[in-house]
């Protein structure tokens, strides 16, 4: 005769825990016999575990076998123990699944907080060396985009569990570099993250169908051909403003930054600007850098261009411009700038006011399109009880499309702020890294209005993302690759060779777990090296 066992599984794995931790919650452990015992931790999801516990060791045996078959999956999905299990979730049936799935596979659960910050949350997995992480999908992108994660020892981490909508395979493979873990992925049908993250994409496919028209007659082939001709043209003449100094002309010397500086008689107040036109010039192989110890860094440069090849240089690239690219004025005034740079550096001729980079003028007509259809569809679909808040910061010499599109609702429903007020926003549109979208010069002037902001994207964006209300959208101009014209006519401050990947990565460690950028990628206009990226917060 063959007994069938009475005792609930989970109960019986509680037993055989016996003293050891089963749930550690603020530092404090519960071993599984208290559990049993109907020790209640504090916080949330220990206190719905304690309560689950409970009610699962009074249910009948088929009732008990029942619900356990669910824990069984989970406890297959988590695998072989070790199991230290970190469940960083709010309290959700989910959740509680997933611990209770743990302690039926004989691990531990941590229970984390999901409302600390990324870093007590990984120091907190860290800490407890976890095995399994388990969390909402968009705190995972935060996680794995943290610029300290590196710091924490996250060796003992093999599978991390997210839940949430379908991923994009660029977050995937970026959590699975950071974190050196295995990645499953739960579903979360119709959840209010899911359905904004569809209205979000529904309303970026309209903006891009409403822009349309700006992209006709512009070739991949033609803005790749003026971006490498306007390039090589400034590199030229940056180098000649410095070589007709007598400087980085010899090849079998090498030239002391101080001593580039001071042979072109460079003032204190263009330091800065030459030390990037050195880094430039570096990084795109016309001068070679090396580590000059106490002197600082020593570049090596060759026979360079003449003035009448530097002329030439610029042939091409106006040549490629005046094929229906932009207006001719936004590149003469960087050849025009080209000319002024020997007596800009020397203090004989002031700063002229910062332009934008010259293919801004080429794409401006198809981001503001597309900036004004997201904010008329956003203002459209808002249904709150209040008025739909906008804040566009520097929002008089702001996008024209904005104001068009907030003035095709009756006033009563939208309010369309400058400034910051104190409050929260639906709607944030800013401009950085030069983009003068929503009237920011070169420098991000609109950002730095908005009591004093900063242009980079790590400290840039979290202030940004901190103006939105729960479900806000922020729609920011930004470039999305190396702008070289700024070293002669803008601020190159922030100017690195990928800024498209920091100003994702940016949002997406903000706590922004939906990131679309328009236009989309392999669209001619995109590759002009502006893009307007449109991300939410939940």
């Amino acid at each position: 005769m063959i007994t069938v066992p009475t005792t609930p599984a989970l109960v019986s794995a509680l037993r055989e825990l016996g003293d050891r931790p089963a749930v550690v919650a603020d530092g404090r452990a519960i071993s599984g016999i208290g559990l049993l015992l109907g020790v209640s931790p504090p916080g949330g999801l220990p206190q719905a575990l304690a309560r689950r516990i409970a009610e699962h060791a009074a249910l009948p045996p088929s009732a008990a076998r029942a619900a356990e078959q669910r824990l069984r999956y989970w406890a297959g999905v988590l695998g072989a123990p070790p199991i230290r299990h970190t469940v960083l979730h709010p309290v959700t049936d989910l959740a509680v699944d997933l611990a209770l799935a743990t302690l039926l596979a004989g691990g531990t659960v941590h229970c984390g907080d999901p409302d600390q910050r990324p870093e007590q949350q990984l120091e907190a997995v860290a800490t407890a060396r976890a095995t399994h992480l388990s969390l909402p999908s968009a705190l995972l992108w935060r996680l794995s985009g943290q610029p300290g994660l590196a710091a924490h020892d996250l060796a003992a981490l093999r599978l991390v569990l997210h839940v949430g909508p379908e991923p994009r395979q660029e977050d995937v493979y970026a959590a699975v570099d950071a974190l050196g873990a295995v990645l499953a992925h739960v579903r979360a049908p119709d959840s209010n993250a899911e359905a904004a993250d569809r209205r979000l994409r529904a309303d970026a496919a309209n903006a891009a169908a409403a822009a349309w028209k700006y992209g006709i007659g512009v070739t991949a082939e033609q803005v790749h051909d003026f971006g490498a001709q306007l390039d090589r043209a400034v590199l030229a003449a940056l180098l000649h403003t410095l070589q007709q100094n007598g400087v980085l002309t010899d090849p079998a010397r090498g030239y002391p930054e101080a001593e580039v500086l001071a042979a072109a008689m460079v003032t204190p107040a263009q330091r800065p600007r030459v030390v990037r036109w050195l880094d430039a010039l570096a990084r795109h192989g016309l001068l070679t850098r090396h580590d000059g110890g106490a002197q600082g860094p020593v570049f090596r440069g060759g026979p360079g261009p003449d003035a009448a090849e530097v002329r030439e240089a610029w042939r091409p690239a106006a040549e490629t411009w005046a094929d229906g690219l932009g207006p001719a004025a936004a590149l003469d005034r960087v050849r025009r700038g080209a000319l002024r740079l020997p007596r800009l550096i020397t203090g004989q001729e002031a700063p002229r006011p910062d332009a934008s980079p010259v293919r801004w003028a080429a794409s401006r007509g198809f981001l503001g399109a597309a900036l004004g259809a997201l904010v008329r569809g956003t203002a459209e679909a808002h249904q709150g009880p209040g008025p739909l808040r906008v804040l566009e910061l520097d929002a008089e010499g702001g996008e024209p499309a904005v104001a068009r599109a907030l003035a095709t609702r009756p006033r009563p429903h939208t309010e369309h702020h400058s400034a910051p007020d104190g409050g929260r926003y639906d709607v944030v549109i800013a401009s950085a890294g030069g983009v003068a979208g929503t009237g920011a010069g070169a420098g991000g002037g609109a950002v730095a209005g908005a009591g004093g902001l900063a242009v980079e994207p790590v400290q840039d964006v979290p202030a940004l993302v901190r103006l939105l209300a729960p479900g806000g959208r922020l729609l920011l101009l930004a470039p999305t690759t190396e702008q070289l014209d700024l070293l002669i006519t803008g601020d190159a401050h922030g100017l690195t060779a990928r800024p498209a990947e920091q100003w994702r990565a940016a949002l997406t460690a903000a706590g922004c777990p939906t990131v679309l950028t328009l236009p989309e990628d392999g669209h001619p206009m995109g590759l002009l090296g502006q893009r307007l990226f449109a991300a939410r917060v939940d």
